[in-house]
């Protein structure tokens, strides 16, 4: 599959999101912004390969989806800016952003295993984060040698990516869908 192919899958998620029957507003509106993040983040990282740019967009993905259960909050949001800020202006690493983002990702997983939903989208939006951990697991061993010197050399992991990271996709994109079935209204007495 070409990097413009993995693109606009992604793409394509992003607009299934956009058209779908939605259960709750808020809920989709925080996924569409989770999503929209993500499509603006592997533009740097599929497209143009870079790597800084494409890291600090995807802490944005998992701000999304915390807010997504937890509702928006100015001071967490101010905290988390700060300092994303800071690490964007004047640390310029991408260490640093792997750092922040796998605690977001952490606190993104948290808050959503506790999450009260109805039991179809929770198991999705679950099921979602769970193969966008494994796609990151992936992505680590990945650059692994690159960061640490170490001569071993994930293969796999490259291919690994691609399996877990598109699935979630598609899960995360529909977790937010009404499942519950629409009466007809001729139907109705």
């Amino acid at each position: 599959m070409t990097p413009y192919a993995k693109f606009a899958f992604v793409g394509g998620c992003l607009l299934v999101a956009i058209f779908m029957r939605h259960r709750n507003l808020k809920d989709w509106l925080w996924l569409v912004a989770g999503l929209g993040f993500t499509l603006w983040a592997d533009y740097f990282l599929v497209l143009r390969q870079e790597e800084f740019l494409g890291v600090a967009v995807f802490c944005f993905v998992h701000v999304c989806y915390i807010f997504r259960t937890v509702g928006f909050r100015v001071r967490i949001f101010s905290a988390f800016f700060a300092v994303w800020c800071i690490a964007f202006f004047i640390l310029q690493s991408v260490i640093v952003f792997a750092g922040i983002y796998a605690v977001l990702f952490a606190v993104n997983i948290y808050v959503n295993a506790k999450a009260r939903r109805p039991r179809t989208n929770q198991i999705l939006v679950m099921a979602g984060l769970i193969l966008f951990l494994l796609c990151d697991v992936n992505v680590l061993l990945m650059n692994l040698p690159q960061y640490v010197g170490t001569p071993v050399f994930f293969g796999r992991a490259y291919t690994f990516v691609w399996v877990f990271y598109l699935p979630s996709q598609i899960l995360l994109g529909i977790s937010a869908r009404d499942f519950k079935p629409r009466r007809c209204a001729k139907f109705q007495s």
